[in-house]
C-alpha cells in the first residue's frame, strides 16, 4: 500500500505544487545558499504561513535581535504582534547576551557557541511550546555564525538532533545556513541528513543580480530538477515556475 504521506503549506504557491502539496511532515529543511539571496525573508514567509494556519512556531536567532526580525517582516505586511502575545509565537534569543543587550525574549541562548548551551534551551522551548501536540514550525537562522566555531562532532551532534527533534514534534524545522563559511566536505555533509534540501543562487545577468531557487533534495517527493528565478515584492518572495518540468 501507498504510505500516505502528510504535506503542509510552504509559504510559496509554486513550491506547493511541485513538491506534490507542499513539505512532507514531519521533516527537516535546509534552507542553504550564500548572503544576499534572502535566505531569512523565505524562512519568514514559510513561518508566517504556519501562524496563519495556526500553528505554533519558535523563531531561533543567534545573529539579529528578535525586534529587527519583527521590524523586517512587517515590511511585507506580516505582522506577528498579535501572534507572538498570543504565545503562538515565540523567540528563542542566542544575539542578546552575547553583544552585551538585555533580552525581552521568552527564551535565551547565554552562549550561543557552546553546543550543549543552545540544544538545552532548544529542548525548553520546544517542549513547552509544540508540548505532546507538536504539528509546529521552527526555524533556526545564521547557523553559519555558530557553525564557524564549531569542530565537525559537534555540527554533526546538531544537525542529527534537530533532524530527531523534527519527528519527535512531528513538526517541520527549518534550518538556514549561509554557503562558504566552512569547506565543501563539511557543507556536503550538512546537506546530507535532512529531509528537505531547498538551494539558492545569485548570479549577475546584465549588470543585474538574479536570484535562483531550486530543490537539491525532497523526502518521498517527485520535484523538478532545474532552478527557478524568484524575486522580492512587497508581499514578500515571488517564485516563477520551472519553464519546463523535468521530474
Amino acid at each position: 500500500m501507498t504510505e500516505l504521506i502528510e504535506r503542509e503549506k510552504t509559504g510559496f504557491k509554486v513550491l506547493d505544487e511541485i513538491l506534490e502539496g507542499g513539505f512532507p511532515r514531519p521533516a527537516s529543511v535546509l534552507l542553504i545558499g550564500p548572503i544576499g539571496t534572502n535566505k531569512n525573508t523565505i524562512s519568514q514567509q514559510f513561518m508566517w504561513q504556519g501562524l496563519k494556519l495556526g500553528q505554533k512556531a519558535i523563531y531561533i536567532t543567534v545573529d539579529t535581535l528578535p525586534k529587527d526580525i519583527i521590524e523586517n517582516m512587517l515590511k511585507y505586511g506580516w505582522d506577528v504582534r498579535p501572534y507572538i502575545e498570543r504565545g503562538q509565537l515565540v523567540f528563542v534569543d542566542g544575539f542578546s547576551s552575547r553583544v552585551g543587550l538585555e533580552s525581552h525574549a521568552r527564551y535565551i541562548i547565554e552562549n550561543p557557541f557552546d553546543i550543549d548551551d543552545v540544544l538545552r534551551t532548544v529542548f525548553i522551548a520546544e517542549q513547552e511550546v509544540f508540548g505532546s501536540e507538536g504539528h509546529g514550525r521552527l526555524v533556526f537562522t545564521h547557523l553559519s555564525t555558530i557553525m564557524f566555531c564549531w569542530n565537525r562532532r559537534e555540527i554533526m551532534k546538531f544537525i542529527e538532533r534537530m533532524h530527531a527533534e523534527a519527528r519527535k514534534f512531528n513538526s517541520i524545522y527549518m534550518l538556514v545556513y549561509s554557503e562558504g563559511v566552512r569547506n565543501k566536505y563539511i557543507e556536503t555533509f550538512i546537506k546530507q541528513l535532512p529531509d528537505v534540501v531547498i538551494a539558492l543562487s545569485k548570479e549577475w545577468v546584465n549588470g543585474r543580480a538574479q536570484r535562483y531557487i531550486w530543490i537539491e533534495k525532497c523526502l518521498k517527493t517527485r520535484y523538478p530538477k532545474e532552478k527557478m528565478i524568484f524575486h522580492t515584492t512587497e508581499y514578500g518572495i515571488e517564485i516563477e515556475y520551472p519553464r519546463a518540468r523535468t521530474y
